[in-house]
């Protein structure tokens, strides 16, 4: 007698990724980090990667492909610039 094999009830990991996504409406982790960031972040970032200011209110995953990379490429630009002041304490700052 031949077994029929049954269908996992536990999804696999891309599965479950791509139900969060779903979830969230957004096509990456980063497209998930970056639409859920507060407006004034990602306009601080759009500003510094010289995006207009409908981008502020764009998911990643509607800009084209020039803009995500001109923001990808500030935020890196700012998190590295930015590691160092990260270790100072409020008081080494002034």
């Amino acid at each position: 007698m031949a077994q029929t094999q049954a269908k996992s009830p536990v999804p696999s990991a891309a599965e479950s990724i791509a139900n969060i996504h779903a979830l969230f409406n957004s096509q990456s982790r980063g497209g998930l980090v970056y639409d859920n960031l507060p407006a004034d972040l990602r306009a601080t970032l759009c500003f510094g990667a010289k995006l207009s200011r409908k981008h502020v209110e764009m998911k990643l995953a509607d800009m084209n492909d020039v803009d995500r990379a001109k923001l990808h490429r500030k935020i890196n630009e700012l998190a590295n610039a930015l590691k160092p002041l990260m270790a100072c304490s409020l008081s080494e700052f002034h």
